[in-house]
């Protein structure tokens, strides 16, 4: 049998209430699945490289569990990545001068470079994926989706 490719070899009658969940799945793992190719010659993954990414964007000296709340994950799960970071001399942490069970992390200077490498391999592979998108279509994309993020972000967790 010939494998399906694209959402054409779909037949999506049974799941017509949930397109936009379906496009939004696929087109993340197609994403992610490129830019894991694009980061394995440089000796890095997505699931390294996340962190160091929202580290890049918060406030130096962010605490463990603030980055686990701006990437919306546990922060046990996040503390054996952040040390495969604090081993490879990424990122330190840093003991919280008035909360001392509390740890700041810090990218290294070297964290530093491998994250400007993540950004020039991540926009190139942004680039490729809109190609041929009009830029005001790219624009409108992004408005709608921080719409859709900040609506869920601001609910209060019901789990």
């Amino acid at each position: 049998m010939e494998a399906l490719r694209g959402l054409s070899a779909l037949d999506e009658t049974r799941f017509q209430d949930m397109a936009l969940t379906f496009r939004v799945m696929r087109l993340a793992a197609i994403w992610r699945t490129k830019l894991e190719r694009a980061l394995r010659p440089h000796g890095m993954t997505v699931a390294l490289m996340r962190p160091m990414a929202y580290l890049m964007m918060m406030p130096d000296g962010a605490t463990q569990r603030d980055l686990a709340n701006a990437m919306d994950t546990d922060c046990s799960a996040l503390v054996r990545v952040l040390d495969l970071l604090e081993k490879e001399g990424l990122i330190s942490r840093q003991t919280d001068a008035g909360d001392r069970r509390a740890k700041r992390l810090i990218l290294t200077p070297q964290g530093q470079k491998k994250c400007a490498l993540f950004h020039d391999i991540s926009a190139q592979e942004e680039k490729t994926i809109t190609q041929g998108l009009p830029s005001e279509d790219i624009r409108s994309l992004i408005g709608q989706l921080d719409q859709l993020l900040n609506t869920h972000s601001a609910r209060p967790d019901l789990s």
